[in-house]
């Protein structure tokens, strides 16, 4: 019972009462609603606006009628969630961010759901009988279901503002029988409305707002064709280039807007099918003419508004052709072209009270030219108008009703008292003084001089006329007085311009306005007037030309400034929008579009400055209209330094802002393997898939396999003949080639001039086994085995492990050795068999081999770690910032204590490089003096040479060690390291052309040409091309060559001894000699003494006793 009581407890927290609740995946607060909103009227009207609500309170009273959630962060609304709120009946939650409908309970009439991110509305109108409105505005709406929509008979008002929608059908609103005011506007989609899309409601239909669709570009004529009760039609602000008439049949239609449309010509038939209209405004449509007759069947009522045209000339029969005549009383030209009106042109307007003519190029008056009407408030003011000499009125100036006149901003010079005759007394002349001397007149008329920043206030009470106002540089605001209310619209001031419904400041730039009341014209960027070329304003709001300043250093002053202090020129870029241009810098650095960016080929790192805010500013600066961020107009941060990269094609650099590298590379300058990589001198190949590698493994062991079996074959067929052996010879010619990759091997790495090919990267890896280093060696299967990765930390411990390693596992080998013999001889008691001697000499020999080989790796590892080979990067500009790398890899910063216990380790390791060669020397010293024979395990080294030149390679180690030496610490790009490596290159080549100090002349000439060879790659590498030079070309052409030299290396040494065994190959000799040698070396394992020790001396050739120098 207990633990039933305790799961109802537990249930109960998560039920709307208790608790938060999960439903639908949507989470309801655990806040009580009357604790976090208003309750008012005893729960009927509750306020949870601007209240930071992320998820609906729990609890709202079910007696609520109205609901206000709107500015909050509701992400999304439980589909039932207000289903048990019976009375509701107004919900707002609007400005949420809510992606998904939910369920109403039928008696909402009132329903407003804009600016959230809902694409799916249906949910809203299941249970719609009641509904009378819904706003759905500012919705990512792209469709709305038909199938699943009920029908809703008593929405008479919808706002589809901003919605997706892309067409409009028959289908689409089908649910809406009732609607009478449809308000699609701004929909950045909508671009086709069938002719029949309406019908489901036209006879309802009262107001239809479609201003703001930019993609519209078409009304079908039949589309309001049955909209008998249409009385307000707003079609502004859309693409319509042409008007059919029958869109004006309505017979009560009484306000129609076109304003910034494109409709720049019309017909006698384009309202010929409209009776009257009270309102009709045609503004900044950008026409260039209007018929006379225009108007012919069409009786105009209040309001016409033709302002911000392009009208040159108003037809002076355009009001008089109307048999039935019109009842206009605001008529609006501003902002036309008109130099001049006829004088009857108003003469039937009989009802006309207010004339604006402002903002055209008007000269002069004509004498009547408000003869006939009830003209009270003439606006002529920017105009050119430089005499008001003749009257306005052809009747007696008691008829006159003309009481205010605004003429500011025009070059007036003459005002006749038979003009002010036309005003009534008490009226007032509103007007310039500069070039007038104003006298009082007989009429009493006011004359009030103004300035040129004359704010001008306008009041009305006309809807029409206040938003042509607002579109004309004027701002609008509602003012009540006792029962009544009117607008009141002020000038928008100097420095500004007036777009609908503000006054915005001229920017920054190649602008300024030194007129009030001006605003945007229809095809110009903004209201402003533009700076001559090469000035610019500094600041927002320029008032004056004085304001106008000359563009700063490195800009174009033959161009307009525009919203910039001028652009730069050629080769220029900027750090400020409205600064001055710096010259680009020469190396690494492209310019164009005002903006330093990096080129291929090079490498700048943003360690050290904001790269996103970098990126929104030359993005920024691309922007070429008063769009741009005002927040994004400058980079008061310093560039990065521009690095020249190792291998400039890995830098490709496609993102030329950040910089990237090639697909492979990676870290500083591009210089590092990404993952999937591995190294192989200094570029990047894809690893290969294992069974690949395993492959590529196998084929090289059975070459090696090969060679072996074919050396010891050829060895026993040689045994005990006189002359050179087989293994004499291989050791000989093998260090020659060995000597020669292990320096090129290092060069290849450090060398930046060329880019190697694909086909000649192939080649790279059976170079570095050649070089035996084996660090290298294992490259490759590091991309196996991550653990493996190398860096010249790892080198450097593989590579001074490696001689002690060896040293130690020969040591052990010969421990083995003698105390197997040992024991053999104490328990069979007999004599210590004689054999590990010659066992020993091999191990001996196997161990001064594998020093001798690894010497120049251990070596190299070791260099690589020398302060030297540290090089300091700057980082920014300034070299304010700065970072330490090495060389040889760089991801190791030698600023580390990690990367100096290494540097103490590499220095306290360099005894090798002078030891080892050092002991090597003595050695050969003591035999050469003929007191002893030369051991088996040292001959290799002077075996080759002439007697007289049994220590020279001794100076081929000091050769090769001195040459990687410059190469590894300074690398290639320090012209220290080009001389000091090419001298040295000559030096040991004419020392070797001299003295010729190998016997066997082929040796000498292999020897000879990996010296040429050697000094050939660096004198190509180190000559750089020239400007008139194609570098692909020269690259091309640089490695064809270079490979070339290192292979004709190769090739001379293995040439005859490949052909020797092709042919040997060929005859199928070998694979039977191979056979019976096995067999033979299991017997002569089992052979007397005498013929151990006879082998043992058939190693290196016949025993000799002649001491390394002979008597000379």
């Amino acid at each position: 019972m207990d633990r039933l009581i305790l799961f109802l407890v537990i249930l109960g927290s998560y039920l709307p009462n208790g608790g938060s609740v999960v439903t639908d995946e949507c989470i309801v607060s655990d806040l009580e609603a009357c604790d976090v909103c208003s309750c008012l009227n005893g729960g009927k009207e509750v306020g949870c606006e601007n209240v930071n609500l992320t998820a609906l309170p729990a609890n709202i009273p079910k007696q609520v009628v109205i609901l206000n959630l709107k500015n909050n962060r509701v992400a999304c609304v439980p589909r039932d969630y207000f289903m048990n709120l019976s009375k509701l009946q107004k919900l707002d939650i609007s400005n949420n961010n809510l992606t998904a409908s939910f369920l109403l309970p039928k008696n909402v009439k009132e329903f407003i759901a804009s600016n959230n991110m809902i694409e799916h509305v249906e949910d809203f109108f299941k249970f719609c009988d009641n509904m009378t409105s819904a706003d759905l505005g500012a919705n990512p709406v792209r469709s709305i279901s038909t199938k699943e929509l009920e029908i809703c008979p008593n929405v008479n008002e919808l706002s589809l503002e901003g919605l997706l929608l892309e067409k409009l059908n028959r289908d689409t609103l089908v649910a809406f029988p009732g609607l009478n005011r449809l308000r699609m506007v701004r929909m950045p989609a909508l671009s086709e409305i069938d002719a029949d899309a309406f019908t489901p409601f036209c006879e309802n239909l009262r107001r239809l707002w479609l201003y703001g669709c930019k993609e519209l570009t078409n009304l079908p004529g039949p589309l309001l064709k049955n909209c008998s009760n249409l009385s307000v039609l707003d079609i502004s602000e859309t693409s319509i280039t042409s008007l059919d008439p029958e869109l004006f049949a309505s017979p009560l239609l009484g306000a129609i807007s076109l304003n910034w449309d494109h409709i720049s010509d019309l017909s006698k038939e384009t309202f010929s099918f409209l009776g009257s209209i009270k309102s009709l405004e045609m503004s900044t449509m950008g026409l260039v003419n209007i018929p006379s007759d225009i108007f012919v069947n069409t009786s105009l009522g209040y309001l016409l508004d033709l302002a911000g045209n392009n009208l040159e000339t108003i037809p002076p029969d355009l009001f008089s052709s109307n048999p039935s005549g019109h009842d206009l009383q605001l008529l609006v030209l501003s902002g036309n072209r008109l130099t001049a009106i006829s004088p009857g042109t108003f003469r039937k307007l009989y009802l006309l009270k207010e004339l604006y003519l402002d903002g055209n190029t008007i000269s002069q008056l004509p004498q009547g030219m408000l003869t006939g009407t009830e003209l009270q408030s003439l606006y002529i003011f920017h105009n050119n108008i430089d005499r008001l000499s003749d009257s306005l009125f052809d009747q007696p100036p008691e008829n006159n009703t003309l009481t205010t006149i605004f003429a500011q901003s025009n070059p007036i010079s003459e005002l006749s008292t038979t003009f002010l005759s036309g005003i009534v007394d008490g009226g007032n002349v509103v007007m310039s003084c500069d070039n007038v001397t104003v006298r009082q007149s007989v009429q009493k008329v006011s004359v009030e001089c103004v300035p040129e920043d004359f704010l001008m206030g306008i009041n009305t009470t006309s809807v029409g006329l206040r938003d042509s106002l607002s579109m004309r540089g004027f701002v609008c605001h509602f003012k009540k007085e006792s029962f009544f209310g009117y607008y009141s619209c002020m000038a928008c001031s100097v420095g500004t311009y007036g777009v609908p419904g503000y006054c915005v400041k001229c920017p920054k730039g190649g602008f300024y306005q030194d007129e009030v009341g001006q605003y945007s014209r229809q095809g110009y960027e903004n209201g402003c007037k533009h700076c001559n070329a090469g000035n610019y304003v500094p600041f927002e709001g320029g008032s004056s030309p004085l304001d106008c300043k000359v563009c700063p250093d490195g800009t174009d002053r033959e161009r307009n400034a525009s919203y910039r202090a001028c652009f730069c020129v050629d080769n220029y870029f900027r750090r400020d929008r409205f600064n001055s241009c710096e010259l680009c810098p020469p190396i690494g650095a492209n310019c164009s579009g005002e903006a330093l960016r990096i080129r291929r080929g090079y490498y700048w790192n943003w360690a050290f400055s904001d790269i996103d805010r970098y990126r929104n500013f030359v993005e920024n600066l691309a922007t070429r209209n008063d769009s741009y961020d005002r927040s994004a107009s400058s980079f008061g941060q310093p560039l990065p330094w521009i690095h020249t990269c190792p291998e400039p094609l890995t830098c490709e650099n496609n993102d030329d802002i950040l910089g990237s590298c090639k697909e492979g590379y990676t870290g500083w300058m591009c210089a590092s393997c990404d993952d999937g990589f591995f190294a192989i001198l200094g570029f990047c190949r894809q690893c290969p898939d294992v069974l690949v590698f395993v492959v590529e493994i196998a084929v090289i062991l059975l070459i090696v396999l090969f060679l072996m079996i074919y050396v010891v074959f050829v060895h026993r067929r040689q045994s005990g003949q006189s002359g050179r052996s087989i293994v004499d010879v291989a050791l000989a010619r093998g260090k020659i080639v060995l000597g020669f990759y292990q320096v090129m091997g290092e060069f290849w790495g450090s060398i930046s001039a060329i880019y190697w090919q694909e086909v000649f990267q192939n080649v790279a890896y059976l170079i570095n086994i050649i070089q035996l280093d084996i660090s290298a060696v294992l490259v490759k299967p590091s991309c196996f085995f991550p653990f493996l990765g190398f860096n010249p930390y790892v080198e450097f411990i593989i590579g001074v492990a490696t001689p002690p390693t060896i040293i130690i596992a020969c040591g052990l080998c010969l421990l083995v050795i003698e105390m197997k013999a040992t024991l053999k001889s104490y328990y069979r008691r007999t004599p210590i068999d004689p054999a590990r001697k010659c066992l020993a000499n091999k191990i001996l020999t196997l161990m001064s081999l594998g020093l001798f080989v690894t010497y120049p790796s251990t070596c190299n590892v070791i260099f690589a770690l020398f302060k030297p080979a540290c090089v300091v990067f700057p980082i920014d500009e300034n070299k304010a910032k700065n970072v330490t790398l090495l060389r040889p890899d760089y991801s190791i910063n030698c600023s580390t204590a990690t990367h100096l216990s290494f540097e103490t380790a590499a220095y306290a390791c360099s005894f090798y490089v002078l030891a080892f060669p050092g002991i090597l020397l003595c050695l050969l010293l003591k035999f050469s003096r003929g007191t002893a024979e030369c051991p088996v395990w040292l001959r290799f080294l002077s075996e080759n040479y002439r007697p007289g030149f049994w220590f020279w390679e001794i100076i081929e180690l000091v050769r090769k060690v001195s040459q990687t030496l410059i190469i590894v610490v300074y690398g290639w790009d320090s012209t220290l390291s080009v001389i000091v490596t090419l001298a040295i290159a000559v030096i040991f080549l004419m020392l070797h052309a001299s003295f010729t100090p190998m016997k066997d002349r082929f040796e000498h000439y292999l020897q000879l040409a990996s010296l040429w060879a050697i000094f050939l790659n660096m004198l190509v590498a180190a000559v750089p091309a020239t400007n008139d030079e194609d570098p692909t070309d020269v690259t091309n052409v640089i490695g064809v060559l270079l490979v070339f030299l290192n292979l004709v290396v190769l090739g001379i040494a293995l040439g005859k001894p490949l052909m020797l065994m092709v042919k040997a190959l060929v005859s199928i000799k070998i694979l039977k000699e191979a056979t019976s040698l096995i067999r033979r070396r299991w017997l002569e394992h089992r052979s007397s003494e005498l013929q151990i020790n006879v082998e043992c001396s058939d190693v290196y050739g016949p025993s000799t006793s002649t001491p390394l120098l002979n008597a000379q």
